[in-house]
């Protein structure tokens, strides 16, 4: 077991060409309550906005990492460079196209405290169909591949890295983490929205008939509320306390 008094922790932002995602992922992390933290936010040589706009926070803990374009990686090798350039004791999956809670980090790190695990996962989250504007409840998982939380001593080993894959990169390394015992299952689905845009890794028929038919959907209200969150429409604290509110009876 081990601990560390107030570990930094990095959060891995892998991002494309969708600028808006990226400055709703970065606010995201500048209001996070937990303030040992640094953001990668990793993307190709030839993505000059994400670059520009990486400077214009003029944020010494958002940081970049730059793939060169002449040379393609996979989302895989991708995630597993920035863990690798990152500084933390932890790393924190940070996917610039959905929505984190201001407490979603020191909730993780909390967690772990005293435990025997070196990593969390959420079992549950928010999803927001962009098609449709409505938001579910997911169902129960053992985890949600994009909000895994990790220490990064674990990467030395070669099978605690992200396959070399396109898409999927992440499933196998979250069920190598389970099987070995070293995954703590958090239920805290507050913490966390995961967006249909239309452009996801994972294309719609994997939304309607893996996650969206299993999981509860939300009533009107529920949904613009989520909605207004997800626009900004509402302040990151409150937002966080109204998610909550939802799961209350």
């Amino acid at each position: 077991m081990t601990f560390i008094q107030d570990p930094l922790v990095s959060c891995i932002c892998v991002t494309h060409n969708n600028i808006e995602f990226l400055k709703k992922s970065i606010a995201c992390f500048q209001h996070q309550t937990y303030q040992h933290k640094e953001l990668i936010v990793a993307f190709s040589s030839d993505n000059m906005a994400a670059s520009a706009l990486v400077d214009q926070f003029q944020d010494a803990s958002v940081k970049s990492l730059v793939f060169s374009s002449a040379t393609p990686l996979t989302l895989g090798e991708k995630r597993n460079l920035a863990v690798r350039n990152s500084g933390g004791f932890y790393f924190c999956v940070w996917d610039d196209d959905d929505w984190h809670s201001v407490d979603r980090i020191s909730t993780h790190v909390k967690s772990l405290v005293g435990t025997k695990y070196q990593s969390s996962i959420l079992s549950n989250v928010f999803l927001y169909d962009g098609n449709t504007d409505e938001a579910y409840l997911s169902a129960t998982r053992y985890g949600w591949e994009q909000t895994l939380f990790c220490q990064k001593s674990l990467f030395e080993d070669p099978a605690f890295q992200y396959e070399n894959l396109e898409r999927g990169e992440d499933s196998p390394l979250i069920y190598k983490l389970k099987k070995s015992n070293r995954l703590l299952t958090i239920r805290q689905p507050e913490l966390y929205i995961y967006v249909y845009h239309g452009g996801n890794t994972f294309h719609r028929d994997h939304w309607e008939v893996n996650l969206l038919q299993w999981s509860t959907k939300l009533s009107a209200e529920q949904s613009r509320l989520v909605k207004r969150i997800l626009r900004s429409e509402i302040t990151m604290t409150e937002a966080s306390q109204q998610l909550n509110h939802i799961l209350k009876p």
